[in-house]
């Protein structure tokens, strides 16, 4: 359950509720974009407005199947092309807020995680004038469904319990070929 404060709660029942997108990419110079027609400044942080050339995919959750986001912003200056051809985005973190504006003063009353993730591909597109950038980003929660690799080894046995020998022998013993006798032979 998401939890947002008093003061946008009341806002929420409001008829015209104003309201934005802030996205947080975690680069080595963090990138944070809003899709408000100005730029927006909440909880210290500014975020770059890209107004009508930003476009997000539909975030859906479903039990048991966290889904990725995929993001697109075009028209990008030349600065942030640069940013995208020379920044490593796989693994950085990624959150995506949904921002609540008091209907009279157009600031900031909560703004609540809508989405966390890690980066996974950046991709510059060109059509010679323009320059479009789009951004896919994996779910948090692919990672609680991945499996994690344990074996029976030695080693994962000491990681897991230090001092417990019980797979000592476990490598020594792979490939080998046990000999059983024969029936007869407990028969004399």
């Amino acid at each position: 359950m998401r939890a947002i404060s008093g003061a946008a709660a009341t806002a929420l029942t409001a008829p015209l509720v104003p309201m934005a997108v802030l996205i947080d990419m975690a680069l080595t110079s963090p990138l944070r974009l809003c899709t408000g027609g100005w730029n927006l400044v909440w909880s210290a942080n500014t975020y770059t407005a890209v107004g009508g050339l930003g476009q997000i995919e539909p975030m859906a959750e479903n039990a048991g199947e966290p889904r990725g986001l995929r993001f697109q912003i075009s028209g990008v200056p030349a600065s942030m092309v640069a940013l995208a051809l020379a920044e490593p985005v796989q693994g950085k973190a990624c959150t995506v807020y949904v921002a609540i504006f008091d209907p009279a003063t157009y600031q900031i009353l909560d703004a609540a995680i809508e989405w966390a993730g890690t980066l996974d591909t950046m991709v510059l597109g060109e059509d010679g004038s323009t320059a479009t950038i789009t951004v896919t980003a994996e779910h948090a929660g692919l990672d609680l469904l991945r499996a994690v690799p344990v074996r029976y080894t030695d080693i994962d046995q000491q990681r897991l319990y230090p001092g417990d020998l019980g797979f000592q022998y476990v490598t020594d013993q792979a490939d080998q070929t046990i000999t059983w006798p024969a029936a007869s032979f407990f028969k004399r």
